[in-house]
């Protein structure tokens, strides 16, 4: 091989390099780094800003589905409840596990006085899913609506029931943490707890775990 080609072949690899090197990052790359910034600004209530981020990750990613979940948060708490409701149905119908995107859906139908359609899915997720307190809230929330202040009491009920079995699980994990010696963790638990039974419960009134 003569010099000339060498040079060639060595300027070839070096463009090769250099383009290689101009590539921008990968679409979900991008798309990931554009939702992380998109949930910081919604964190901090800039729903304009969280709504122009979020748009930049589905304009790379058009099937990122949690990214399609915060912007129907974003349109909800913006007071756009319809295009919230069209976004938070069609997730919950293209996934069928995703019962955050179903219970938001519920909560905008019942904001808009679809209430026999609310009513509908919220009696369909209790017959599979009872042990979701927010269940419950969203049925009090509809007998609110709707004046039946019996059915609103009971659906209150339920959900302290839940919330009180809940706060039993984080206080028996924080319990289990202390006795491996992680006490940073214990004590994330042990506020999990105080937080949804709503009391000042320590880890020596609960020593023994479940009764």
């Amino acid at each position: 091989m003569s010099n000339f080609h060498i040079a060639l072949f060595f300027m070839f690899w070096a463009l090769c390099i250099l383009l290689s090197g101009c590539k921008g990052e990968h679409p979900k790359a991008e798309a990931e780094r554009a939702y992380i910034a998109a949930v910081e600004a919604y964190g901090a209530e800039k729903y304009e800003e969280a709504h122009d981020l979020v748009r930049q990750a589905l304009s790379r990613d058009r099937k990122f589905y949690q990214a399609e979940f915060l912007e129907a948060r974003i349109l909800f708490f913006t007071g756009k409840e319809d295009g919230a409701a069209k976004i938070f149905a069609k997730l919950a119908s293209r996934h069928r596990e995703y019962t955050e995107a179903r219970i938001w859906y519920i909560r905008c139908l019942i904001l808009s006085g679809e209430y026999e359609k609310a009513r509908s899915l919220i009696e369909g997720e209790l017959s599979f899913n009872s042990s979701d307190w927010r269940i419950y809230y969203l049925y009090s929330l509809l007998a609110q609506k709707t004046g039946d202040y019996e059915k609103r009491l009971s659906m209150d009920r339920h959900a302290e029931t839940v919330l009180t079995d809940s706060a039993r699980v984080y206080m028996d994990m924080a319990l289990t943490w202390q006795a491996l010696g992680l006490e940073k963790r214990a004590a994330d638990y042990l506020e999990k707890a105080r937080t949804v039974s709503g009391s000042n419960v320590s880890l020596q009134q609960f020593t023994g775990g479940f009764k």
